[in-house]
């Protein structure tokens, strides 16, 4: 199922489309495709893993990540 980002429970999804601040996100290594892994959503910074670099990312920003 489609999802934002901020949504999701700790795991592993693949990025489906993305909103907002496009070139943002891509610089931050988050494309559509790419995996992403949540290791903490429960705080807001969540905590995401995207290829080798941890990222902090506020659930505002994850609203425009959509994931399955």
């Amino acid at each position: 199922m489609v999802e934002s980002l901020s949504n999701k429970s700790p795991g592993t999804y693949t990025v489906l489309n993305m909103n907002g601040d496009f070139k943002k996100l891509c610089e931050l290594g988050i494309r559509i495709g790419s995996k992403i892994t949540i290791i903490s959503s429960n705080i807001d910074p969540m905590i995401i893993r995207v290829g080798n670099s941890k990222i902090a990312i506020g659930k505002e920003i994850a609203n425009y990540i959509l994931v399955e």
